[in-house]
């Protein structure tokens, strides 16, 4: 008697059946994951942004700023650029530096520096208007309970921190 190669039929449904279990599990955690990565990797743009116009500051021997995208209170979530502080008013000069995206469903926010809306950096790399309030980066879809949102201190040295906290905790 000859055996035929292959799979049977009921061997191909439970094969499909566990795979169909499988990707239901992992595809809500894959959505979670991505939500974290963009808020972790925004944090980290941010943190690259004060180190970088820090360092310009030191290395250029002039005030180096950080200037959200818009003049909003907002402003923050829609992006940031580094230029010099006395010849660049807004992010659309052609002297600054660099400058940074935000990412799709990252929320940036501060009170920070709202009167002067720039974060300057001394010649000597520290930062006179620092060390008041923070920087927070959350997303309205993290889940609440675990501490995924971050907060980015400055302090008047001009260096920053970076710390984990809940989506609903406030930075202070």
């Amino acid at each position: 008697m000859l055996r035929s190669k292959g799979f049977t039929l009921i061997e191909l449904m439970i094969t499909v059946a566990i795979l169909g279990i499988i990707l239901g599990l992992a595809v809500p955690a894959m959505g979670d994951f991505a939500v974290r990565q963009r808020v972790s990797g925004q944090a980290s743009e941010l943190m690259l942004a004060l180190a970088f116009a820090r360092s310009e500051a030191v290395k250029q021997n002039s005030e180096i700023a950080v200037i959200p995208v818009t003049n909003a209170a907002t402003g923050w979530a829609e992006g940031w650029c580094v230029g010099p502080a006395n010849s660049m008013p807004d992010c659309s000069s052609n002297n600054r530096l660099r400058i940074f995206e935000p990412k799709t469903g990252v929320t940036v926010s501060s009170n920070f520096l709202q009167a002067t809306n720039k974060l300057v950096f001394q010649r000597d790399g520290t930062c006179s208007l620092c060390g008041s309030t923070p920087f927070k980066i959350t997303s309205n879809k993290l889940k609440a309970d675990p501490a995924d949102a971050r907060c980015i201190d400055i302090n008047r040295q001009g260096r920053s921190s970076i710390r984990k906290v809940p989506r609903d905790t406030a930075c202070s």
